[in-house]
């Protein structure tokens, strides 16, 4: 008998039509949360207008939403220990778009919040799973970029939602923002046919479906009928959120979590707000959409350039770098006043922005080992959401105080400078290389 050890068998692999498929289901799953996270901001304006809400009740309403987010990062973990991350991933992409849908129907304050509530715990659940799904079917020298790539499809969703808003909410009004969110139901088809996680064969047995994974993934592998199959990994015990804080984690999980709520308080606070900011500062809605569109358009050069970056420099160093350009790019939009110097600035401030999510996300699933990457990955972004929450009440209270909009930026500059006092403190444990061997 042989022991063979599965990751080490994908971290030996090379790139090919396996795990191309396995990407772009995985991607298709983030731009639909992108597309929603983005489409909440868009309607922020016309939603006002419509049923005369106040930027507070506004920010409590988008906070619902985070709400939900929480609790479905919280509960997606264990559901995919016990269902498989696959089934998992539909699940929650089948409740984000049914819920999504609903809220186009909702005919007051709080049948939108929830809907918005419940469509919120699906969006949680569905992308941190795919965040460590693709980690798990990824070969190693490439693992950070297509996570990071992975993760870009939340920077091609705000995207493509505002293309859609441009396109439409002027003449159909905001509920068909919520109506496009029927389109994901199509995906949940595509998801079927993802295989199911490893760590899922394993705890059940299922030896053969392990062999014809791993053939595909690496046709140099030759399975046998006495092949023992094993992880070989830090931490080989049973994933649930007390195995964050066993096995010398506990450090790393607790700085990881504090990261991810600073990035999300930066992102949702400038994300949500920043079409409205923009029509204080005296800019049409079409050109405060368009500020929004160039923001996210900045993933184009973020995204590649930031996965890269964290595959040669590692993901400590890499979000350092980001932390700090991001503060110092932030601080000074709200003074800008030329269209084209703007967006420029815009641009850029969003390709930090994307990266840092990107390099985050991909940072905390590649710092546990397999064996707990999914729930380390879906409570590192459930806590992360609380910041989501935070975000958006911060950002209406300072327009309820009316502080002016400079201010409002230089505020939020402030944010992703204690995510890199946090990052400094961190071990980048994707950067340990584990046995090289494969097969004993």
């Amino acid at each position: 008998m042989r022991s063979v050890f599965i990751n080490e068998v994908i971290d030996q692999s090379s790139f090919n039509r396996f795990y191309r498929n396995i990407i772009v289901i995985c991607m298709l799953t983030s731009i639909f949360d992108g597309f929603d996270l983005n489409c909440f901001s868009l309607v922020i304006p016309s939603l006002m207008a419509d049923w005369h809400l106040s930027p507070v009740e506004i920010g409590w309403l988008g906070s619902y939403g985070f709400a939900g987010m929480i609790l479905g990062s919280f509960a997606f973990g264990p559901i995919a220990e016990w269902i498989g991350r696959r089934r998992a991933i539909i699940l929650a992409t089948a409740i984000y778009c049914i819920f999504t849908v609903a809220v186009g129907f909702a005919r007051g304050f709080t049948e939108f919040a929830v809907y918005r509530f419940i469509a919120g715990m699906g969006l949680a659940g569905a992308f941190p799973l795919v965040v460590a799904f693709t980690s798990e079917y990824s070969p190693k020298p490439i693992r950070s970029r297509l996570v990071v790539w992975v993760t870009s499809g939340q920077a091609i969703g705000t995207v493509l939602a505002t293309l859609v808003g441009l396109a439409l909410l002027a003449e159909f009004g905001w509920r068909v923002m919520f109506y496009a969110a029927a389109v994901p139901l199509l995906l949940v088809i595509w998801q079927c046919f993802l295989p199911e996680s490893l760590a899922y064969y394993l705890k059940k047995g299922k030896r053969e479906k392990i062999a014809q994974v791993l053939v595909a993934a690496n046709p140099g592998f030759t399975p046998t009928t006495e092949d023992d199959y094993k992880f070989n990994c830090q931490h080989s015990g049973k994933d649930n959120p007390l195995a964050l804080f066993k096995a010398g984690e506990a450090r790393n999980t607790i700085l990881l979590w504090i990261m991810m709520i600073a990035n999300y308080v930066f992102t949702f606070g400038i994300v949500v707000w920043l079409p409205k900011l923009m029509t204080l500062q005296g800019w049409s809605l079409n050109f405060s959409l368009w500020f929004t569109l160039v923001w996210n358009a900045g993933f184009v050069v973020g995204i590649p350039l930031s996965g890269w970056a964290q595959d040669k420099f590692g993901g400590r160093w890499t979000l350092l770098a980001i932390t700090i350009i991001i503060a110092a790019f932030t601080s000074v939009l709200g003074v800008i006043k030329t269209p084209m110097l703007l967006s420029v600035m815009i641009f850029f401030t969003g390709a930090c922005q994307h990266a840092l999510m990107g390099v985050s996300g991909s940072y905390i699933a590649q710092n546990y080992s397999l064996t707990i990457r999914a729930t380390g990955t879906t409570w590192g972004y459930g806590i992360g959401r609380i910041g989501g929450i935070i975000g958006p009440m911060v950002g209406g209270v300072l327009l309820a105080n009316q502080v002016s909009v400079p201010m409002n930026f230089i505020a939020f500059a402030c944010v992703p400078l204690i995510s890199a006092l946090t990052v400094m403190l961190t071990t980048d444990r994707s950067r340990v290389t584990e046995s090289k061997l494969a097969i004993v």
